[in-house]
């Protein structure tokens, strides 16, 4: 079972698997993965990540084949 995350720990997860932060808007940032093919936009804008976002996070980071 996935539980909620802090934020700070999701841009992390984010930032060291190559992905970068393509604009915000509002309280969602979108993230672009290294191989382009990819997007995610995640509500950055709160202290923590619900445990359903943090599954497809974790879906977003898997699906990129290239590190």
């Amino acid at each position: 079972m996935v539980s909620e995350l802090p934020t700070r720990k999701v841009v992390k997860a984010f930032k060291d698997a190559g992905w970068t932060r393509g604009r915000t808007q509002g309280s969602h940032s979108v993230y672009d993965c290294p191989c382009g093919q990819h997007t995610f936009s995640l509500p950055d804008g709160h202290k923590t990540i619900s445990p359903g976002v943090v599954r497809k996070v974790n879906d977003a980071l898997t699906s990129c084949k290239e590190k």
